[in-house]
């Protein structure tokens, strides 16, 4: 019974470390004097990456690896 009850902590543990892998890393700040409108500005601590979100909230995905491809 002790064994099934570890298993299932285990198991809980595990799932609430590796949900949301693309937010994990950032931290996102909010900069009100950036807002443009409706669209609400953040940039993140972490990285470096910076986003306009019209959500409540931060943004849900990490923004570093979004970029513009050459000409």
């Amino acid at each position: 019974m002790i064994i099934i009850a570890f298993v299932i902590a285990f198991a809980i543990v595990a799932y609430f470390a590796y949900r949301d892998k693309a937010v994990r890393g950032c931290r996102w700040r909010k900069d009100s004097n950036r807002d443009k409108g409706s669209l609400q500005f953040y940039h993140c601590v972490a990285c470096g990456a910076e986003a306009f979100t019209g959500t409540k909230g931060p943004p849900r995905d990490c923004k570093a690896n979004v970029g513009g491809r050459p000409l």
